[in-house]
């Protein structure tokens, strides 16, 4: 009868057990939803320049840069928020006039925003969830083009782009080819250049 009864009461300490509502941990991390960070350090990935009257290619060492873009080693942002949950991806600076948010999708590690009511979306950079870290892309690009005849005016651009430079991406407005640059101040210079940005 002592026997029966204690293992009456095993067999009820087993079957609570079974029933037990405690769960163990996932062991598994989670993703986050949001991650800040912090600009590190810079890169210059390549710079391609093109000078008339030939359209000779070279390319210049970084000091070249200085000549054009005095601020190039810094980016124009210091922090970057990515929000997953939110599908929002925001540039901090040091002063709130040059915030930027925009909506953005990721392909593979590739960061794709929207911009200027673009319809194809534009490449901003790389995120790696595994080193929780971000890389922006920034291109920079300068043309020139001298007056043909006394009719012309000297035209110049200047500007700076998400994403990177490339021969078809500079060719093909200005100068559809570098046989047009036929005068001797004709210039076309671009270069690439990564911000490393860190949590």
């Amino acid at each position: 009868m002592k026997y029966s009864f204690y293992a009456l009461m095993m067999a009820l300490s087993l079957i609570s057990c079974e029933n037990n509502d405690n769960t163990i941990d996932d062991p598994r991390p989670v993703d986050k939803s949001l991650y800040l960070f912090q600009f590190k350090s810079y890169a210059v990935k390549n710079t391609v320049l093109y000078k008339g009257s030939n359209g000779e290619k070279s390319t210049p060492d970084e000091s070249y840069l200085n000549n054009y873009w005095s601020l190039y080693q810094e980016p124009a942002w210091k922090k970057i928020s990515l929000d997953h949950k939110n599908k929002t991806i925001k540039l901090f600076s040091e002063t709130s006039s040059t915030d930027f948010t925009y909506s953005f999708t990721i392909v593979n590690d590739s960061v794709l925003i929207k911009e200027n009511n673009n319809n194809k979306p534009s490449y901003i950079g790389d995120f790696n969830k595994n080193t929780s870290s971000f890389t922006l892309k920034r291109t920079y690009r300068y043309v020139k083009k001298v007056p043909r005849n006394d009719q012309d005016a000297l035209l110049i651009t200047k500007s700076a782009h998400f994403g990177t430079t490339q021969f078809e991406n500079i060719f093909g407005n200005i100068f559809t080819t570098p046989s047009e640059m036929i005068k001797a101040g004709d210039q076309v210079l671009w270069t690439n250049i990564e911000y490393s940005y860190k949590e």
